[in-house]
C-alpha cells in the first residue's frame, strides 16, 4: 500500500511540472496586462511619452475621474448604442441561418450528400481573409442599393403594400451594411459549432423521438437544443465576444465618421488610445467598462442556459429545512 502511494506521488508531480508553462504564459500575457489595464484606469496617463502613470488620488483628483469623463462623452453613448444595435442586429439572423442550416445538414431523414463541401463553403469566408470577402460584398451592395435601379427593384418586390422607394433608404444606411456583412462573415463559424453540438448528441435520442412521432420542429426545440446546452453556452459566449468586440467591418467606413454612425466600443477604445490623443487612461477605463459588460452578459447567459434550476431549487429547499430545524431547536 505504501509503495502504491509513493508511486502516485512520483507521477503526480509531473502534472504540476506540465502546468508550469501554461501558468507562466497566462501570468505574462493575460493576467499582467489585465491587472495593468485595471490599474491604468485609475491613473493619469495621457501622453505618448508618459510611461509613469500617476494614481489619481495622489494627484488630488477623484478615483473614478476617467470613468466619469467617459460616461459624459457623447461619442461613448453613440458607441454603446451602435455596438448593441450591430450585435443584436447580426446575432438574430446569424443564429437563425446557422442553426437552420446545421439542423438541415445533420438531419438523418434528409441524407444530404456532400455535407463536407457545404461545411467548407459556409466556413470559407471566416477561414480565408474574411474581412476582404466582406469588403467585396459590401462594395457590391453599396453599388447596387445606391442606384435608382436597385431602389426600384426593391420597391417593386413588395408592390401593393404602399411602400415607396424612400421607405427603403435603410438599405443604403451604414448600419444595415455593417449588419449584413457581419452576418456573412460570422455565421459560418456559428454553423460549424452548431453542427458539432448536434452531432455530439446520441443518435438513439433522435431515433426515439422519431418513433414517438415527433416532427422536425418539435425535435429541434425539445430534443436538440436542450441536449446541446454546453455547446450552446459556448456559442453564445463566442458570439458575445465577437459581437461586442467588432471593429474591422465598422472601420471599413472610416475611423473618424463625423456622424459616428459606425462607431463601436472597440473603435472608441482605439480612438482614445491611438488617434492622436494618446489618452491611455481613458482607453483603460473603457476596457474595464467593456469587461464589465462582458461579465454581466456572461452571467445572465450562465444562469439562463447552464445553471441546473432543479438543483438550485433543491439546495434552496434544503437551506429552508435547515433553517426551520434550527428554529425548532431554539424553541
Amino acid at each position: 500500500m505504501g509503495k502504491k502511494v509513493q508511486l502516485e506521488k512520483r507521477y503526480s508531480k509531473w502534472g504540476y511540472i506540465f502546468v508550469i508553462p501554461f501558468f507562466v504564459l497566462f501570468m505574462v500575457f493575460h493576467f499582467w496586462p489585465l491587472a495593468s489595464t485595471i490599474y491604468y484606469a485609475f491613473c493619469y496617463l495621457k501622453h505618448a511619452g508618459n510611461t509613469n502613470p500617476e494614481f489619481l488620488p495622489l494627484r488630488g483628483e477623484p478615483l473614478f475621474k476617467n470613468f466619469i469623463e467617459i460616461f459624459k462623452a457623447p461619442s461613448f453613448h453613440d458607441a454603446f448604442k451602435n455596438t448593441f444595435l450591430f450585435f443584436i442586429g447580426e446575432l438574430i439572423p446569424q443564429w437563425i441561418l446557422a442553426f437552420w442550416l446545421a439542423a438541415v445538414i445533420t438531419d438523418r431523414r434528409l441524407q444530404i450528400k456532400g455535407r463536407g463541401a457545404f461545411k467548407f463553403a459556409f466556413f470559407f469566408p471566416k477561414l480565408v481573409a474574411g474581412s476582404a470577402w466582406g469588403y467585396i460584398l459590401l462594395n457590391y451592395m453599396i453599388a447596387f442599393f445606391g442606384t435608382a435601379v436597385g431602389m426600384t427593384i426593391a420597391a417593386s418586390m413588395i408592390n401593393g403594400f404602399g411602400i415607396q422607394p424612400e421607405d427603403l433608404k435603410f438599405l443604403t444606411s451604414v448600419q444595415f451594411f455593417i449588419i449584413i456583412v457581419t452576418v456573412f462573415l460570422q455565421f459560418g463559424i456559428t454553423f460549424i459549432y452548431a453542427v458539432a453540438g448536434i452531432t455530439g448528441i446520441p443518435v438513439e435520442i433522435f431515433e426515439a423521438a422519431e418513433m414517438d412521432g415527433a416532427n422536425r420542429f418539435q425535435t429541434f426545440f425539445r430534443i436538440t437544443l436542450p441536449c446541446m446546452k454546453p455547446m450552446l453556452f459556448f456559442i453564445t459566449i463566442v458570439s458575445i465576444i465577437e459581437g461586442l468586440g467588432m471593429i474591422d467591418v465598422p472601420a471599413a467606413f472610416g475611423t473618424y465618421d463625423s456622424l459616428r454612425r459606425n462607431l463601436t466600443l472597440m473603435m472608441y477604445l482605439e480612438n482614445q488610445a491611438f488617434a492622436g490623443s494618446y489618452a491611455y487612461d481613458k482607453a483603460a477605463a473603457a476596457s474595464v467598462i467593456q469587461l464589465g459588460i462582458y461579465l454581466i452578459i456572461a452571467g445572465i447567459v450562465y444562469f439562463v442556459l447552464i445553471r441546473d434550476k432543479d438543483e438550485a431549487k433543491l439546495k434552496k429547499k434544503m437551506r429552508e429545512q435547515k433553517r426551520e430545524a434550527k428554529i425548532l431547536e431554539q424553541t
